[in-house]
């Protein structure tokens, strides 16, 4: 893993989003298999439920919070591909024609 500095250097965001998405993966994995445990009668699995559940809570909420990072740095260095959508740019545009359309309004 890259290790990102505090200047811009965001080339490791890719990577930090793949990891984080795999501690999701790890934290679904066991949460099942507590599930598992449940259903075959082991009380500790019980126990675990709580736990295992707070842990997928928090690698969904840092999953979430890498991929917000590097769509915004890809937004901000013009790097959206295909599919992706600059929704401040669209709300923008669409203020802007707002207020063309009502200054057109207002003259007549």
């Amino acid at each position: 893993m890259k290790v990102t500095s505090s200047v811009g250097d965001e080339h490791g965001l890719d990577n930090l989003v793949k990891i984080a998405d795999q501690s999701v993966l790890r934290a679904i994995g066991a949460v099942n298999e507590a599930i598992i445990g449940v259903q075959a009668g082991d009380p500790e699995a019980a126990k675990d439920i709580a736990k295992h559940m707070a842990d997928l809570n928090k690698a969904l909420n840092t999953s979430f919070d890498e991929r917000k990072r590097l769509d915004e740095h890809k937004r901000k260095s013009g790097e959206l591909g295909g599919g992706e959508i600059d929704f401040d740019a669209a709300k923008s545009e669409i203020l802007d024609r707002l207020a063309r359309l009502r200054a057109t309004r207002d003259t007549a």
